[in-house]
């Protein structure tokens, strides 16, 4: 794959917007400078020597603190639009591949354009995007990938000399190291235009979208087109909103996007559930959150050794206690698996508590015969498998009752014995959950003693995996079987051992005890019955 025309790029930026834009392709070099809305991050003007300052037209301008000069400086807009049409023209009709030192100026670079709507046009002349840093630890492993643009040019440019941290000589100075390294190293243009052509897309595992970005925007049109408030079910599909950005026609969609909304507390308690037999207790936050009008219930659970102001299990630290209708913003993670995820909880001090009942009694469309449950606030959680209270998505699951305000819901559906299952995926799903039973020393054991043709209806029998279950029917089916072949098979196994002259020392609870010997009562009835040797 041909490359086509190689453009060395760099930005400034300060708040995720651009202060200015510096690029070189062949011997065409741009550079300019953009207004930004506000001021120039302290940290920031500190590090790459720029501010914004009054200039003698009286409009605000990029002032070179090193240079001690006011730089060409244009709104955004009319920046941005610049850049475009130099690529048009130094592109002659094909395409362009960016090469960066990093891959952090990429998301900066797409939102800013995306902003004036100017994505479309970028991605028309933009091909693919080359890290240069992912380059030398593919193609020169010798070099350090995480050595900075300066000790680069220390290295491959000894008697030039650039203004680094400033756009437009960062570029011209990446491009001076990626010649004079294969110069060095005696590669020719077409072999490095082979070993361009063949990077790989950049992969970022996860992408941070900031607050009020074009992409917020777009998300909350789409869950909810219309101008009424609405209370969602779930946020299903928010990762593929995100991934139909045109940027990912030239990058790898990310393994997960985070983002920030603000929202309020409507529960705050602990809870207790099982792990493993076992009671254990953990802080449950029960949250209303919304993206523009639409809202939707997100639940976090914070186990008891987690440390948190808002774990409530947890005896030492200072707590939070969340009062229902405080105003919060939340981070969520969203997966290409649709899961759900609340990262982090931040308390919002300077807005005031609301009424949250009231907000979701009003989202609330209830229908005929529907009734509304009015939980207390503080009380303690009933008894719950673990989990049990989220569904794949981290949402609330319907069965949960210890929320504030939640529906009664209809019963599931009921199938017929004569029902067929036609879903192949799960159909495979059912298959390997009884291959795994299947394969143990205990199912072994209980076959060769009690083959199939003489078990009767009391006796354990492998799952129909045709015939239509729910999950949950079919999970507690399976369940119930292997418990019972598993409980058979160790007792033949441990006989079989004894007749054998092999003293066993099995420590069983005392709950079981009984189970056992009905279980081995009911199989020596059913030898003599079947005469089975």
């Amino acid at each position: 794959m041909a490359p086509g025309k190689l453009v060395f790029y760099d930005l400034e930026w300060s708040q995720n917007e651009i202060i200015m834009i510096g690029a070189v392709c062949g011997g065409s070099v741009f550079s300019q400078c953009v207004r930004p809305s506000g001021r120039i991050d302290p940290f920031v003007r500190k590090k790459i020597k720029l501010d914004v300052r009054e200039g003698p037209t009286g409009e605000r301008q990029v002032f070179d603190i090193v240079r001690r000069t006011f730089l060409p400086t244009l709104d955004a807009r009319e920046g941005f639009e610049e850049f475009l049409n130099w690529l048009e023209e130094i592109s002659e009709g094909g395409e362009v591949m960016m090469i960066s030192h990093g891959n952090a100026d990429i998301l900066i670079l797409d939102r800013n354009f995306s902003k004036y709507d100017l994505e479309g046009r970028l991605y028309k002349y933009v091909s693919k995007y080359v890290d240069f840093q992912e380059y030398l630890a593919v193609h020169f492993k010798d070099i350090s990938s995480r050595m900075s643009l300066k000790d680069l040019v220390g290295i491959f440019c000894k008697h030039q000399g650039f203004r680094l941290h400033c756009a437009d000589e960062d570029s011209r100075a990446l491009k001076h190291v990626f010649m004079n390294l294969h110069h060095m190293r005696g590669v020719d243009k077409a072999d490095f235009e082979r070993n361009l052509g063949r990077m790989r897309r950049i992969y970022m595992k996860s992408i941070t979208v900031p607050k009020s970005c074009k992409e917020i925007k777009e998300l909350a049109n789409k869950l909810n087109p219309g101008s009424q408030y609405v209370l969602l079910p779930n946020i299903f599909g928010v990762y593929n909103i995100f991934a139909s950005s045109p940027l990912f026609s030239v990058l790898e969609p990310p393994e997960n996007y985070q983002f920030e909304v603000p929202g309020y507390s409507i529960n705050h308690c602990t809870e207790r559930y099982v792990a493993r037999e076992e009671y254990k207790e953990r802080t449950k936050v029960e949250l209303a959150c919304h993206i523009g009008n639409a809202y939707f219930i997100l639940n976090h659970p914070i186990s008891a050794n987690v440390k948190s102001p808002l774990n409530l299990v947890k005896k030492t630290g200072n707590k939070t206690f969340l009062v229902p209708g405080t105003p919060v913003s939340v981070t969520v993670l969203v997966t290409s698996t649709n899961y759900v995820k609340v990262l982090e909880i931040t308390v919002n001090h300077e807005k005031k508590v609301v009424d949250v009942e009231k907000i979701l009694l009003d989202l609330h469309k209830l229908k005929r015969g529907e009734k509304l449950e009015v939980c207390s606030e503080f009380r303690k959680c009933e008894q719950r498998d673990e989990c049990a209270a989220l569904d794949t998505n981290g949402n609330v699951d319907p069965r949960d009752k210890s929320g504030l305000l939640k529906f009664r819901q209809e019963k599931p559906e009921k199938h017929d014995k004569g029902d067929v299952e036609a879903d192949k995926d799960i159909l495979a799903r059912r298959e390997k959950q009884l291959e795994y039973c299947k394969k143990t020393d205990d199912y072994r054991a209980y076959l060769e003693e009690v083959p199939k043709n003489h078990r009767v209806e009391k006796m354990p029998r492998t799952p129909n995996m045709t015939r239509k279950y729910s999950r949950r029917q079919w999970d507690g089916a399976v369940k119930h079987w292997k418990t019972n072949v598993h409980t058979i098979g160790r007792e033949i196994i441990r006989n079989r051992k004894e007749d054998k002259g092999v003293k066993i020392v099995q420590e069983k609870p005392k709950d079981k005890i009984v189970t056992l010997e009905v279980m081995m009562m009911m199989l020596k009835l059913l030898k003599r019955k079947w005469k089975i040797k």
